[in-house]
């Protein structure tokens, strides 16, 4: 099967939620002040591909969809929760 553009945009904005888990597990079940910075270091390097794909789609003029709302939806109301958690 090819990998085509689409399913490399798609695999990029589900792979936001993926980063967002092991930050989760990292604040949440492993609680040391290395793991909070683990934390939030997967959490900021969650922001890379759905920006990544969000370029991609800027520079074909594609609306970025469900999945890109979602992908941004969930980055941001996590990051708020991680930094109310955490403040």
């Amino acid at each position: 099967m090819a990998l085509t553009r689409e399913t490399v945009v798609r695999n990029l904005w589900a792979s936001s939620a993926l980063f967002v888990a092991a930050a989760f597990i990292s604040f949440v079940v492993v609680r040391s002040d290395a793991a909070i910075r683990v934390g939030w270091m997967l959490y900021f390097a969650g922001w890379l591909p759905p920006l990544a794909a969000l370029a991609i789609c800027a520079a074909r003029r594609d609306s970025p969809g469900v999945g890109g709302v979602f992908a941004l939806v969930v980055l941001v109301g996590f990051g708020l929760l991680f930094w109310l958690n955490h403040a």
